[in-house]
């Protein structure tokens, strides 16, 4: 078939407008195309979403080294940081073990069991509670950098912003929040510490005060519990010694009236339950004594309550930055935006595929888009009404 010179007219681009002017041939084949079916039109649009980033690919290129650049331009003069790393391992204490002693005299058996506070995933929690980081941000810390001494709470330290001194105190607190990490090792029991900070020798009293509020806060904790044990042993061994003396007391009744108790047997089997019941009663005194004077070794004892794996040591080089991660992650979304700028200028300056189908719908919708952020709550407002008039319409 012959082609005219019409048909041969090359295909010329405006580069002011970034807009392609296909000759008469190429339009009918596409709209011979798009009238085959689905498979054209995709391959019709799939082909002009990649024409239109490759005119852009400067653009796309661009925002990619852009942000790259920007990215890593702010991490280098960011300030370093410094993590300070300690472990610590909970002693474990039998608890309860009166109370077994009391119940083994009853025939029961009541397993010892440990003391709640014992398991390393609540002294991770506990590091991380309020109650432990409001106490370190109220700490004053001192040490010495390369411009002399710096003292002062991490309230002042981290120059936290707030209106009033409890807004300062809390947001001082979130940032140590975010600035300190643990974790468990489940298969040992070890609590992993690390606390972050703009100077190695702030990182390691961070660190060391967290670990010495910890171990307060268990020994304080251990000796209420012991007090409160011994007032309740102090009480019940006042009861069980006056039940011991009222038993050794009919004993020693039953033996004045019979002295020849052995040749009767009724008066045998009486003078073996009184002597049951004195040696129960003395059993329980004698366990009820001993976890007093436990409990009140307990409630003075001051030993640390945790054992240190690894002590807080001064961390002599600075963290990872991470620029290169950073930068590539940053040129990837920077060219990606790109990339979506380059389409939608496309579409906005093609007049011709807005007067597809497809591209009417991408304009009313993209109207209909910037209509709702200018009015947030329209389309709750036609959410509503398009379900009420549903009965109507029916």
């Amino acid at each position: 078939m012959l082609q005219t010179a019409k048909d041969l007219a090359p295909t010329t681009i405006n580069r002011e407008t970034e807009t392609t002017i296909l000759p008469p041939s190429v339009t009918a084949h596409s709209t011979r195309r798009e009238s085959g079916g689905d498979e054209g039109e995709e391959e019709i649009s799939y082909l002009g979403l990649l024409n239109a980033v490759l005119r852009a690919r400067r653009l796309v290129f661009g925002m990619a080294v852009a942000s790259a650049l920007i990215v890593v331009g702010i991490s280098l003069f960011l300030p370093r940081s410094y993590t300070a790393d300690s472990s610590f391992m909970p002693q474990s204490r039998k608890q309860g073990s009166g109370l077994s002693g009391l119940a083994a005299q009853f025939g029961l058996a009541v397993p010892a069991m440990t003391e709640g506070g014992q398991s390393p995933a609540f002294y991770a929690d506990l590091l991380e509670s309020h109650a432990i980081l409001g106490q370190v941000v109220d700490t004053r810390f001192e040490y010495r950098s390369d411009t002399g001494t710096v003292q002062g709470t991490l309230i002042d330290l981290y120059r936290s912003k707030g209106e009033t001194p409890a807004l300062r105190r809390d947001a001082a607190i979130r940032r140590l929040e975010g600035d300190l990490s643990t974790s468990t090792v489940q298969k040992t029991g070890v609590v992993e510490l690390s606390v972050m900070a703009r100077h190695p020798a702030l990182a390691v009293q961070i660190s060391q005060r967290l670990l010495d509020l910890l171990n307060r806060f268990n020994l304080q904790t251990r000796q209420s519990q012991a007090a409160a044990e011994r007032r309740f042993t102090e009480a019940r061994l006042g009861g069980v010694r006056r039940d011991l003396r009222a038993a050794e007391d009919r004993a020693q009744a039953f033996l004045q009236r019979n002295r020849d108790y052995r040749n009767s047997p009724e008066l045998t089997f009486q003078q073996d339950r009184l002597q049951r019941e004195v040696s129960m009663q003395q059993e329980l005194f004698t366990t009820l004594a001993q976890a007093f004077e436990q409990a009140k070794i307990e409630e003075v004892r001051d030993t640390p309550v945790i054992t240190l794996v690894q002590q807080p040591e001064l961390p002599v080089r600075p963290d990872r930055r991470g620029i290169v991660a950073k930068g590539i992650m940053a040129g990837v979304l920077g060219g990606l935006l790109g990339i979506a700028i380059a389409i939608a200028r496309a579409y906005t300056r093609n007049s011709d595929l807005l007067e597809t189908p497809a591209g009417a719908e991408f304009d009313a919708l993209r109207r209909e888009t910037m209509d709702d952020l200018t009015r947030p709550l329209r389309p709750f407002r036609r959410t509503g009404s398009g379900s009420a008039r549903d009965p109507d319409t029916r």
